[in-house]
């Protein structure tokens, strides 16, 4: 049987997208994938209509975590990799959807691939609040750590929501999330610790099919508006440490 995949569906206040998130996951012609649902004191149905889908979908699985930290996912993403049973994991945003092969198509990437994939990104689709595309497709390419680690002094070339991660490299410590510190620029700083570990990011250029939600309610503008610019403190305490 092929490796399981677990698609983890962290939810803050996602009540107007969650059925289309979660049914989306639970879809997957890819059969051996698992679905954790894990609410993050949402303040809105969110919880509910989880609760209400998991008579549809048994085998959904859903749990709650405290919310700690603002703009961060780090609290229900913890929580269910505390209850995963997958080989991979992937994060999927309670705003978006996936389209039913996704998971076959990344998976046929890691299976095929000449060497080892511990790590994987891809392109990503836009729509907008009402689900209509939007010319805001998103993807990075490189071809080794070393300039990868450049363009991480730079920006952040990484598309979040499309990462496929080995599970083992969470329990080795490596996949972890310092939102205490960062808030929610916590995926920044973890990029930088997968490249300081030699675990490379593997780039594919393709969209496999992640559908991106863009709207003003959505954590990323959140971050933008925070006092501290989080992403240039990364940026020199790398540099700093890479002596770049």
């Amino acid at each position: 049987m092929n490796p399981k995949v677990t698609i983890i569906i962290p939810c803050y206040n996602a009540e107007k997208y969650i059925e289309k998130c979660i049914r989306s996951a639970m879809s997957q012609t890819y059969k051996n994938t698992e679905v954790i649902f894990v609410d993050n004191d949402s303040g809105d149905d969110s919880l509910e209509i989880a609760e209400e889908l998991q008579h549809e979908f048994p085998d959904l699985l859903i749990d709650t975590a405290p919310n700690l930290y603002p703009f961060s996912w780090e609290e229900p993403v913890e929580k269910a990799l505390s209850m995963t049973t997958g080989e991979y994991f992937t994060i999927l945003g309670s705003d978006d959807y996936l389209s039913e092969d996704y998971v076959s198509n990344f998976m046929e990437k890691i299976l095929n691939s000449e060497e080892p994939i511990l790590v994987m990104q891809s392109r990503i689709k836009g729509i907008d609040e009402n689900t209509n595309p939007i010319d805001q497709d998103i993807s990075h390419t490189y071809s080794n750590i070393e300039e990868f680690k450049k363009m991480l002094l730079e920006r952040c070339p990484v598309t979040t929501p499309s990462v496929v991660y080995k599970t083992e490299l969470h329990t080795k410590g490596i996949v972890r999330w310092l939102a205490s510190e960062y808030l929610g620029a916590a995926d920044y700083d973890l990029y930088f610790n997968l490249a300081d570990n030699d675990v490379f990011i593997h780039p594919f250029d393709q969209w496999l099919g992640y559908h991106y939600r863009w709207h003003e309610d959505q954590a990323t503008w959140g971050m933008q508006k925070q006092p501290l610019n989080y992403d240039f403190m990364l940026q020199n305490q790398w540099r700093e440490k890479w002596g770049m």
